[in-house]
């Protein structure tokens, strides 16, 4: 099980080592938490329990995951279950996703179910009550998103992290900066109830992780309300989170 640390350094939490990092490996970024390389910028996530057998992924659904996945069971993981945030990482998969599943050793696949249009697998509800996130301190919540919906994952894992799935727009790896932006979803009504839901995000959390593009680490809690009050600003005034 240690070969999934072997690249575990200083700079693993910066967006150079993720940029750097070979496609379709998992590559640890911080304690019991990994990144992986998929094709067209995509990029999913792992959490391990803290038996260090558990895994839990997050949108590890696109070409170029496959062996990323294969990998873990071969090392003795077991993987509890995927959850795909929103509707694109949902349909545009490596194979189909009983095939996944079934790549994943069996794992469930869960999503919202305003997002699956797949009625040949049963795709489990990531909104609804589960145990098993629970057992990885996680919570879920739905945004508005130009397609279907998008599901924010919040952990209480290493003083919190936030899985943000297509709901923010982060900066390419080849750009210059760190920006995180509310991306328009071609629908007023909408981008109002996307700025809605992120100005009444209240979750403590040191680490922010995008669907596309930069990650974001080891936040002060005045970045942490700088950014939400960001993602939930509108062209209206006072546009600001009313809980921060």
């Amino acid at each position: 099980m240690k070969s999934v640390d072997k690249r575990e350094v200083i700079s693993s939490q910066s967006a150079e080592f993720i940029q750097q990092g070979e496609e379709g490996k998992f590559l640890k970024m911080i304690p019991d938490t990994f990144i992986i390389k998929m094709e067209d910028g995509a990029q999913g996530y792992a959490i391990r329990h803290l038996n260090r057998q558990d895994m839990l992924l997050i949108d590890t659904t696109g070409k170029g995951a496959e062996k990323g996945i294969k990998h873990l069971i071969e090392e003795g993981y077991k993987i509890k279950g995927i959850l795909v945030t929103h509707k694109k990482a949902l349909q545009n998969t490596y194979a189909p996703l009983k095939q996944i599943s079934e790549d994943a050793g069996g794992a469930p696949i869960y999503s919202h179910p305003v997002n699956n249009s797949d009625r040949s697998f049963n795709v489990r509800d990531i909104i609804g009550k589960n145990d098993l996130f629970d057992n990885f301190s996680i919570s879920v919540k739905d945004f508005p998103s130009a397609s279907g919906e998008t599901a924010v994952i919040h952990s209480e894992i290493n003083e919190g992290m936030i899985f943000a799935g297509n709901s923010v727009i982060a900066t390419p790896y080849d750009a210059e900066g760190e920006e995180l932006k509310r991306p328009d979803s071609g629908s007023e009504n909408k981008n109002m109830g996307l700025a809605e839901n992120w100005r009444s995000y209240v979750r403590e959390f040191r680490y922010f992780f995008p669907y596309k593009g930069k990650p974001r680490f080891n936040l002060s809690e005045g970045q942490q309300k700088d950014l939400i009050v960001k993602l939930g600003s509108t062209d209206n005034p006072g546009g600001v989170n009313p809980n921060l």
